[in-house]
């Protein structure tokens, strides 16, 4: 495990492991991952940074799907997590 980089401020985007998202997918069915990267996106449907998730409405379709979120852990995770809400 990386420490260093865990612990510093190089970056506010860390992905959720596959095993993580794979079982609350399998509960929730999620449609849309309102905050990822063509990288790390756990879901067909997704916003990036460029895209600004946090103006967009975070509906994920006629089919009821949730929604996932994995927020930068910076000073804007706040409204991150109040939109969530």
């Amino acid at each position: 495990m990386n420490n260093k980089l865990m612990f510093s401020s190089e970056t506010d985007m860390w992905s959720t492991p596959q095993a993580t998202f794979d079982k609350y997918n399998a509960i929730h069915k999620f449609g849309l991952d309102v905050c990822a990267t063509p990288q790390n996106a756990k879901c067909f449907n997704y916003f990036t940074e460029q895209q600004e998730g946090l103006s967009k409405d975070w509906y994920s379709g006629s089919s009821g799907m949730a929604c996932w979120m994995n927020p930068p852990y910076g000073r804007e995770i706040g409204a991150w997590m109040k939109k969530s809400l």
